[in-house]
């Protein structure tokens, strides 16, 4: 057993449990891409500006998946640890949606217990993670307010964007002011389309795995229109 003070992360995919139900490939693709993205992480290196150090992603950010889940946590809440679990989740958020893979996730802190050897993952840091993340009606990125005070006082930016934001998140029963991850600065040279972007354009990458937006159930329908108002709400203040 490994006890600490982590960042943690919870991911998962959006939609699962329907798309294994209704098309049991489908989601199983869907689940490999995910796999791929989870991958990707693993190679990505770091630099440090204020020490002009760098290294592997995967020293500083550990992940497990399990079904269509993935968890990410770090060594410690140092900043360099937070530093490094925010450009892992952008970066995520971002492939995932190249690889048409839907996701939402939480970011917490706090007591983490993990046994890789036996597979096992736990403690109040995780639990808080998968509530903030699961209670959340979009593709994004939720997280606590002390991360978001850490992430200001060490100033991580993309561009003169922050990192970690306040913002009104949606939830099913309404909007709720919080904290989010802005994940759109790191991507933005990357979105190549004519702003505001319209539900329907952001939609249209999903479209061949979950159906047409108009005969998706209203729940699921309202998860990406947050999404896109999100988009254009980071964007238009780029």
């Amino acid at each position: 057993m490994q006890p600490g003070r982590r960042f943690v992360a919870h991911i998962d995919i959006l939609g699962m449990r329907a798309m294994m139900c209704r098309d049991p490939e489908a989601a199983w693709r869907v689940l490999s891409g995910l796999a791929i993205v989870r991958r990707h992480l693993s190679k990505l290196r770091l630099s440090f500006l204020k020490t002009e150090r760098q290294e592997c992603l995967a020293e500083r950010v550990m992940s497990v998946m399990f079904s269509d889940t993935i968890i990410l946590f770090t060594k410690s809440q140092s900043d360099e640890d937070l530093q490094a679990i925010l450009i892992a989740l952008c970066e995520l958020m971002h492939k995932a949606m190249c690889s048409l893979v839907p996701i939402r996730a939480g970011l917490a802190a706090g007591l983490f217990f993990f046994n890789a050897g036996e597979s096992m993952y736990a403690g109040p840091a995780l639990i808080e993670a998968y509530e903030i993340g699961e209670g959340a009606q979009w593709l994004g990125i939720v997280t606590t307010q002390g991360i978001h005070e850490q992430s200001m006082q060490a100033g991580f930016k993309s561009g003169s964007a922050d990192l970690v934001i306040v913002s009104q998140i949606p939830t099913k029963s309404g909007l709720l002011s919080g904290f989010a991850v802005n994940w759109v600065a790191p991507v933005r040279n990357d979105l190549r389309v004519e702003t505001p972007i319209t539900i329907n354009l952001f939609y249209s990458q999903f479209e061949r795995v979950f159906g047409p937006l108009a005969l998706l159930p209203e729940n699921d329908r309202r998860k990406y229109i947050n999404t896109t108002t999100f988009i254009n709400a980071r964007l238009a203040e780029l």
